[in-house]
């Protein structure tokens, strides 16, 4: 009987480490280019669906560097776009689940006005179907003189 609980108890041991080295496994890293769609509002005016595309690389299963650009707002005379370089944190919650958040500088050109550099930051989640593909919902916020929010969902592939 005491032969039997110790080969239990290794059994249960090893199944117990091996399923921990699984879950440690690093996530695939290297570049990845997507693309997201979503509602932009400018400073209270009137909503509009703005497009940006981007491309990033993946230092860490944690860290990642991203480019930006997007025709964020183009209603009513005001086109607003924004070209940002931005770094990405992603928290893994679960095998393929992340909480991802991103803290940047973005060129924002306003036309008709100007062009400035401002902060920009956002979070969202991201979920990946397979090695190669994830898609994602998130939020950002560019700090200009009339704050922009873009509440968007996009997908990224990964290489």
């Amino acid at each position: 009987m005491n032969k039997k609980w110790m080969v239990s108890m290794l059994g249960a041991a090893a199944m117990a480490v091996s399923a921990c080295a699984l879950a440690q496994q690093p996530a695939a890293t290297g570049f990845y280019i997507g693309a997201e769609v979503g509602n932009t509002d400018v400073g209270g005016a009137d909503d509009d669906i703005g497009f940006k595309i981007l491309g990033g690389y993946q230092f860490h299963r944690n860290i990642a560097a991203e480019l930006g650009y997007g025709l964020m707002y183009d209603k009513s005379g005001v086109e607003v776009k924004a070209l940002e370089a931005v770094a990405v944190g992603m928290f893994p919650i679960a095998n393929q689940f992340s909480i991802i958040g991103k803290l940047g500088l973005a060129n924002i050109d306003v036309n008709p006005g100007d062009d400035k550099t401002e902060l920009t930051w956002g979070l969202g989640v991201q979920y990946d179907f397979s090695r190669n593909l994830g898609v994602r919902a998130l939020w950002q916020r560019y700090e200009t003189d009339e704050a922009i929010d873009f509440l968007a969902v996009g997908v990224t592939w990964k290489f």
